[in-house]
């Protein structure tokens, strides 16, 4: 429950990075909404994976290639999935860009928790423990 809440708070955080960027590039400077999207969306994953690693998952060392590689996959299906919520909601049935993206933001964002805790940055506690006890041994090679 404490990894759902700690990812609930970086998903507030993520989504105000990405509709405040959004609505300054859409709203404000009058880029084609789609555009905007990429932008927005993709400057927030940036945020979300640094923050999600860290903080949420609490991964530490460097990051593993097929690691930040699951996390663009899910983070790319995510992208399809809020763009095409986007285009629809504002494209075909001509609503404000705004509310359509928070729309698109709230669908996207609880299949996004799932796919990230579960095959992204699941936790295998047997795994962490042999790396510990490794760890230790090499450490303190006389005390095995």
């Amino acid at each position: 429950m404490k990894t759902l809440i700690k990812y609930s708070l970086t998903g507030v955080m993520n989504t105000a990075v990405d509709y405040a960027i959004f609505a300054l590039l859409n709203a404000v400077f009058g880029m084609h909404y789609l555009l905007a999207q990429t932008f927005s969306y993709a400057l927030a994953t940036v945020n979300s994976y640094v923050v999600n690693r860290k903080w949420t998952f609490r991964r530490t060392g460097r990051a593993k290639r097929d690691e930040m590689l699951k996390f663009l996959a899910v983070n790319g299906l995510m992208f399809g999935l809020s763009t095409a919520i986007l285009a629809f909601f504002h494209g075909f049935l001509d609503w404000n860009t705004l509310i359509s993206k928070g729309i698109a933001i709230f669908v996207a964002t609880g299949a996004g928790f799932s796919l990230n805790k579960l095959w992204v940055f699941r936790h295998s506690e047997t795994l962490e423990e042999v790396t510990k006890v490794a760890e230790s041994v090499e450490s303190h090679p006389g005390k095995a």
